[in-house]
């Protein structure tokens, strides 16, 4: 069974909106507070505009999950593109601090739609062997993006046009419309594993409404319809890690910038060497060693990390920290996604990967507010200590909520 083939055609594409999907969404979360900053505004604001897009994918997602389980993936993932380009360019003419409003929503809805369709659609064609490997490697593009998204932030506002930022994140939404029209395995399930759940039928576009009718599904609550509460043991501790990494994903570059560092952006770069590492065996450890135990080396680490943001601000102790942030979040983040998936049924799928996405949105965008105000009101080091604390929670929350199998 470990022969059965992941890296088909189709699979590779995924992974490149995926990674492309993250660099982009990422490098204006993480763009943001500098702009605000430079156009005036503070970090409780740019935390806010971060809640915001958050609040927008969130309401994205329950408004496509349950589709994206009966309709077809590629059509809501260009979709999705199409929106993140309007959000991210319709900046360039309006580039007021009031106009970030509104296109933050719109980047914010667009994200949700291609990232809960573009997850869907790796369960989709993984062979059933090597499903947590296949969400791994998803997860890289997820996590490359974190880490490369932020550093090409800081080059971008670095420019005396600052709106470069938009125009430079509007180019990459365009490539992923391109990707998107490419993506063709629900037209070819053939090219893909025989044990894959598409090519077996198990869902899919036009074969999903078998588990979204009957009795049963008329019964649910309107919430269920829309997610799947089977994947609640992933969300959960999702959200809570996520309170705590907002610090990170959302500020970083801002304080690295304020204390004067030579290359704040290196800290990214370190961040995306030893994420990929632990991405390319990290898979194959979730199919095997139970999650709770596993879940304790990327939470150490991103304490470390944390605590050495805390307490020191020389250059080769911060770069350190983006490689223990890179060992933390290219773990958990998969880890976490496992779990949900694995946790649900495979017709819902679709509505798993949306309350997972949904965690991750509400987890970034709320810890992005909280924090941005800590910041303008404490300090650096009260917010990275808190974070610390969130890490440690959310592996509480894990231990309660985790499959025991």
């Amino acid at each position: 069974m470990r022969n059965s083939k992941l890296w088909t055609g189709d699979f590779v594409l995924i992974l490149v909106i995926a990674l492309l999907s993250y660099i982009s969404v990422q490098g204006l979360n993480n763009g943001t507070p500098m702009y605000v900053g430079i156009l005036g505004g503070s970090n409780a604001y740019a935390g806010a505009l971060i809640l915001e897009f958050s609040m927008a994918a969130a309401i994205s997602r329950i408004a496509v999950g349950r589709s994206i389980d009966v309709r077809s993936r590629r059509a809501f993932m260009i979709l999705g593109a199409v929106l993140l380009l309007v959000g991210t360019a319709g900046v360039l003419p309006f580039p007021f601090l009031e106009s970030q409003v509104v296109f933050r929503a719109i980047q914010g809805v667009g994200f949700g739609v291609l990232t809960t369709a573009a997850s869907t659609a790796t369960a989709d064609v993984a062979p059933a062997s090597r499903l947590g490997e296949a969400l791994g490697y998803y997860g890289l593009g997820q996590s490359l993006g974190f880490a490369i998204g932020p550093s090409l932030a800081i080059v971008l506002t670095s420019f005396a046009w600052h709106e470069t930022l938009f125009a430079g994140m509007g180019i990459v939404a365009l490539c992923l419309i391109v990707l998107g029209f490419a993506c063709r395995y629900e037209s070819h399930p053939e090219r893909l594993d025989p044990t894959s759940a598409y090519a077996r039928g198990v869902f899919g576009a036009g074969r999903g409404e078998r588990g979204g009718s009957g009795a049963g599904e008329a019964s649910r609550s309107l919430l269920w319809r829309l997610f799947e509460k089977g994947a609640l043991p992933g969300a959960v501790p999702m959200l809570v890690s996520c309170l705590g990494y907002a610090v990170i994903v959302s500020f970083v570059s801002k304080y690295g910038v304020q204390q004067g560092l030579a290359a704040p952006g290196v800290f990214f770069v370190c961040a995306a060497v030893t994420m990929t590492a632990v991405r390319l065996g990290g898979g194959r450890l979730i199919d095997r060693i139970r999650p709770l135990p596993l879940l304790v080396a990327p939470i150490a680490c991103g304490v470390g990390c944390l605590a050495i943001l805390a307490t020191s601000v020389s250059e080769p102790l911060f770069y350190c920290a983006g490689g223990l942030f890179g060992l933390s979040m290219g773990l958990a983040f998969p880890l976490f996604n496992t779990v949900a998936v694995k946790c649900a049924p495979p017709e819902r799928r679709g509505a798993a990967s949306a309350l997972y996405g949904l965690a991750n949105d509400m987890g970034i965008g709320l810890g992005s507010v909280m924090w941005g105000a800590v910041i303008d009101s404490a300090g650096y080091g009260f917010a990275f200590w808190g974070a610390a604390a969130m890490l440690i929670a959310a592996y509480a929350v894990a231990a309660f909520a985790f499959p025991r199998k």
